[in-house]
């Protein structure tokens, strides 16, 4: 179970079922609300502010990481070279459609 997840702020999904609009109503008044199945936490309703605020600290992340990235010195391997190294596996998903 997760930490601080409280019985006031979790709801009981059973399967094929949808949101409990009690769960949408507390997640709209700033509340993180937990789905549970077996009362194990499975997913999360979210204000869309807390969604855009998490969403933007994903970015900020994903931002350091490329940036880190880019300043690492390890040599880089031109792309033609690694198309060469792996042609055997990439041929395999040359008629894939789903991609």
């Amino acid at each position: 179970m997760l930490v601080g997840v409280t019985s006031a702020h979790a709801y009981e999904l059973p399967p094929h079922e949808g949101v409990p609009a009690e769960a949408v109503d507390a997640a709209v008044g700033g509340e993180v609300v937990y789905l549970t199945r077996g009362g194990e936490p499975i997913a999360a309703v979210v204000s869309a502010d807390a969604a855009e605020y998490l969403e933007a600290l994903e970015d900020a992340a994903d931002i350091i990481a490329a940036r880190r990235a880019l300043a690492d010195p390890a040599p880089s391997i031109p792309l033609a070279e690694l198309l060469a190294e792996n042609a055997a596996i990439l041929v395999e998903y040359a008629d894939d459609e789903s991609t």
